[in-house]
């Protein structure tokens, strides 16, 4: 039992910023404006295909941002859980906030290589400053690739690939670390260090310890 809580990890979204949020009100605002200016003041339209393209003008577009309003405004649900050798997660896309939510599951002895890639920084005013904000990318033996937990902080994302590391050594890290995240390398480290001293007393546990706990 202590053997698998100790790859038990559970990781939940953060937000960096109200810029995107603040953006996209805006817009929503600016595309009612212009259904009450466009369709209902200024010059009703008369035939079906003025109706079409008035509506695809204004409201397709109103549509779309207040959708990504309000998945931005609970875009904190996303997470990424990792428990035995599964990993669940609940991801929404950055640049596409509010347009799809990705869910998945991964066994991670199914996974060929992983690591860290850095996330656009285009059409996100909240990523200014987050220049290395990176997500989780993994590909797996049978050729998918999952990428996800753009609103995660990087030393989650590091620490949910440490696990896999030490779960299953064959698949490939393929992120530097200590050069690419040089501030995540201490604890790294530590992490490391702990997870080894969790199996080592694991290992040291006389016969029928797991049982007496579950009792």
């Amino acid at each position: 039992m202590s053997e698998q809580k100790a790859f038990e990890v559970s990781k939940k979204a953060f937000r960096f910023g109200w810029k995107d949020f603040i953006l996209n009100l805006v817009f929503c605002v600016i595309m009612i404006a212009s259904i009450y200016l466009f369709i209902f003041f200024i010059n009703p339209p008369t035939d079906i295909v003025d109706w079409i393209v008035r509506f695809f003008v204004t409201v397709v577009p109103l549509l779309i941002f207040i959708n990504r309003t309000i998945k931005e405004l609970f875009y904190g649900k996303d997470f990424i859980n990792m428990e035995k050798e599964t990993i669940t997660y609940r991801s929404t896309p950055l640049l596409l906030t509010g347009m799809r939510v990705k869910k998945g599951e991964i066994h991670i002895r199914d996974i060929r290589r992983y690591g860290l890639s850095k996330i656009p920084r285009k059409m996100s005013l909240d990523l200014r400053k987050q220049k290395k904000k990176a997500m989780l990318v993994i590909s797996l033996k049978n050729g998918q690739e999952h990428i996800f937990g753009e609103f995660l902080d990087n030393d989650d994302l590091a620490e949910i690939c440490l696990n896999i590391q030490n779960i299953y050594p064959k698949a490939k890290l393929v992120t530097n670390l200590s050069e690419d995240y040089p501030d995540l390398v201490k604890k790294s480290e530590k992490l490391a260090a702990s997870m080894k001293s969790k199996q080592a007393e694991e290992e040291d546990e006389p016969k029928g310890a797991g049982y007496r706990r579950r009792r």
